[in-house]
């Protein structure tokens, strides 16, 4: 069979030629999901760093999560997705330990405490998204040959 490694299973070689190949990884609901939770952290980190919350000059917690979303926007897989959960993971329990997270949310600038609740919100989301995005890439199947 000439040119068989482009050969799809039920499709006949004349119309798999004529076709053209969309190369776009699928975006999977849930890899969209962890995608839109990494972009509300950061974004909720710009709001805390312009609501006034010290910050180094270049902020992890802006920069981690934009870091953490090219990978699966860019190759949606498991290990993409299961970076994304890490991250979430590892800035979640970053700001449940740091006493600035307790300090915001009594500060009383409404801009600071609506920042640190969509940071909190997006950690969860981060997590949630990216456990289930992890689940349903699922492992790897078997090919018979």
């Amino acid at each position: 069979m000439e040119n068989a490694q482009n050969h799809l299973p039920g499709i006949p070689q004349d119309q798999l030629l004529e076709r053209p190949r969309d190369r776009r990884p699928v975006r999977r609901p849930t890899v969209v999901a962890t995608l839109a939770a990494l972009a509300l952290l950061a974004l909720s980190i710009v709001g805390q760093i312009v609501a006034g919350a010290d910050y180094p000059a270049v902020p992890p917690g802006l920069v981690i999560p934009v870091v953490a979303a090219a990978l699966p926007a860019w190759r949606p897989n498991r290990w993409t997705a299961g970076l994304a959960l890490a991250v979430g993971l590892f800035i979640g329990v970053g700001a449940a330990v740091t006493p600035n997270t307790g300090g915001h949310l009594s500060s009383g600038d409404s801009l600071l405490i609506a920042s640190t609740l969509a940071e909190l919100l997006a950690l969860v989301g981060t997590v949630v998204a990216g456990a289930v995005s992890v689940l349903r890439f699922g492992p790897p199947k078997e090919v018979r040959v």
